[in-house]
């Protein structure tokens, strides 16, 4: 099995829900899919495993990472999305498509079986659990953000263009809307 998710919560889809902790010797493995060192080293075995991911609706994943990061929690969103992280951990939470992550570089095709939506989190989960073989568990809530309103309350048309505009590729390929 690969876990890769995008979201921010990976611990709680697929590493922890499987009995993997951060402590883990491999919970580090596959976290930028496609990206990371050991992707294109995988064994003949590791090529017929079930790969799954986690993408999470660009425009609210967008305003939960600004909220989050210390980099661009106290700047307004038009500056963040203006002069986003270019570098490391900022970087992928904010900028980074989530495409970038699941799509093979030379096909241009996606490396999953399955795309859990983070906005059907446990129906998603449960779906995984199943094609694993795996008795299904509630997914606890964690790291959950303290807004008190909808992502779309904090666009303006200026800052929506943005972030379309940055996000196109993710919006395209995993169907969102704002």
């Amino acid at each position: 099995m690969y876990f890769h998710p995008s979201a921010q919560d990976r611990w709680q889809v697929g590493h922890g829900a499987f009995g993997y902790t951060a402590r883990h010797e491999n919970s580090h493995l596959y976290n930028c899919g496609v990206l990371s060192p050991e992707w294109r080293a995988r064994s003949e075995a590791e090529r017929s495993y079930f790969v799954f991911s986690t993408v999470r609706n660009p425009f609210d994943r967008l305003i939960s990472s600004w909220k989050y990061l210390q980099s661009t929690r106290d700047r307004t969103l038009l500056d963040a999305l203006r002069h986003p992280p270019q570098l490391g951990h900022d970087y992928r939470h904010f900028t980074r498509p989530q495409i970038a992550i699941v799509r093979d570089a030379t096909s241009g095709a996606l490396v999953t079986d399955f795309l859990v939506r983070f906005e059907h989190l446990q129906d998603d989960f449960n779906v995984v659990c199943d094609r694993l073989g795996k008795p299904r568990r509630a997914l606890p809530h964690l790291n959950g953000s303290q807004r008190q309103c909808s992502y779309r309350q904090y666009f303006d048309l200026e800052t929506r263009q943005l972030a379309e505009a940055m996000f196109a590729e993710d919006i395209a390929a995993f169907g969102y809307k704002f």
